[in-house]
């Protein structure tokens, strides 16, 4: 097979996967769709070395997961997090649920090596999952570790979604009663001011594709130079959000750099492509224990979270219900930007009238964003970075 072969199947995989997404409207998510794809053909007539003849190497995918996960600081919505502190609050509590019943009671009856490599998955997904696949590459237990991060991403897609609609779209109902009863009014959206020094504005107007992209990989090597200094404690993903976040605030990286750099598809699609490929390592008996093991954790993790939203909705009683924190907390299984696409679903399945519509969503969609970005962005890539050396001792 030549290199143009091999990447025209990757491509066209990939390519499919976000087809399907779209014409079942989020019903079978791309990811879900491309790691099938990918873990049938490797069991019938795809080779393994797929990836590696397409010319999608490891170098390709670590330009990719820098970018992006810089890219993803940059489109936090500063002024409305500030707002939506209550939220915050409730996704970082959804997080402490699945680590309280993940890494007791899960690790109790799966095993240290399952749930360490699943659960930051499960608190957040890509984000974490490229954190995981660096210290994976790291400790020589890539594939290994990898795949049962991609199959709990798979696992909580199928879990995640339908519980996701069912709150929300009672949260709707709800509210719709509110208004009903003109107890609800439009929440107008925060504006969000010009951020930056004023030198790194000037800049801006110099920004072509090349410039962005410059800026992007001056962030990426002080993240790599930071690692070094830190000895590797610190992975390098930890320091790129960060300090896309802190350039994004400094006015060096404007809003979602990635996009206007017109490069976010590349990188997402290659991405993807070398995550989702190292499913070549799966055997169909290792799959079903896999899956099997996995949808467990994910139970525990689930109800976890059930526990943390539950007393969430106590604490903060009235504005948010256990349907809205429940939908706050879910975001840790799919994030932006299925949870717009859900909560928009939710709203329009539960509602007929499109005033009604608006208002809901004006009050709903914030909460959803603000605790995606907290969850998907930040907690959950941290808690990868904690994790990281627990799943390293594992293979000492």
């Amino acid at each position: 097979m030549s290199q143009w072969e091999g990447l025209a199947i990757v491509l066209a995989i990939v390519a499919l996967g976000d087809i399907v997404s779209k014409v079942t409207k989020g019903k079978f998510p791309s990811a879900l769709v491309i790691s099938l794809c990918f873990i049938v053909g490797y069991w019938t007539f795809l080779p393994t070395d797929l990836i590696n003849t397409s010319g999608v190497s490891a170098a390709v995918y670590n330009i990719c997961a820098y970018f992006c996960i810089a890219n993803m600081a940059t489109s936090i919505p500063v002024g409305e997090m500030k707002r939506q502190w209550k939220t915050i609050i409730i996704a970082f509590m959804s997080v402490l649920g699945i680590c309280v019943l993940g890494l007791t009671l899960g690790v109790l009856i799966f095993g240290k090596l399952l749930v360490y490599s699943t659960i930051s998955g499960f608190a957040g997904g890509s984000g974490a999952l490229m954190v995981i696949q660096e210290v994976a590459a790291n400790i020589g237990g890539e594939n290994q570790i990898v795949v049962m991060a991609l199959i709990a991403g798979s696992v909580q897609i199928l879990v995640g979604y339908p519980l996701t609609g069912i709150v929300l779209r009672r949260e709707a109902r709800r509210l719709e009663g509110l208004y009903d009863e003109g107890k609800l009014e439009m929440l107008e959206a925060v504006e969000e001011k010009q951020r930056g020094f004023r030198p790194f504005v000037w800049f801006q107007q110099f920004n072509s594709s090349a410039v962005l992209l410059f800026k992007l990989g001056i962030v990426a090597l002080l993240s790599y130079y930071l690692n070094v200094l830190t000895g590797g404690a610190v992975s390098g993903l930890i320091f790129a959000l960060v300090l896309g976040f802190l350039g994004s605030l400094c006015g060096f990286l404007e809003p979602n750099v990635l996009a206007k750099a017109k490069a976010d598809g590349f990188c997402f699609t290659f991405m993807l492509a070398y995550l989702f490929s190292l499913m070549s390592a799966v055997t169909p008996s290792v799959f079903v224990v896999y899956f099997l093991q996995i949808l467990g954790i994910c139970i525990i993790v689930t109800i976890g979270m059930g526990g943390t939203s539950w007393l969430c909705s106590k604490v903060f009683k009235g504005e948010f219900t256990f349907d809205m924190c429940m939908g706050i907390s879910l975001n840790c299984y799919q994030g932006f930007p299925v949870n717009v696409a859900l909560t928009r679903e939710a709203v329009e399945t539960a509602v007929s009238d499109e005033k009604k519509r608006a208002v809901i969503t004006s009050h709903m969609m914030p909460k959803m964003l603000v605790g995606g970005f907290t969850s998907v962005t930040f907690v959950s890539v941290a808690l990868a970075n904690i994790i990281s050396p627990f799943l390293a001792a594992l293979f000492a």
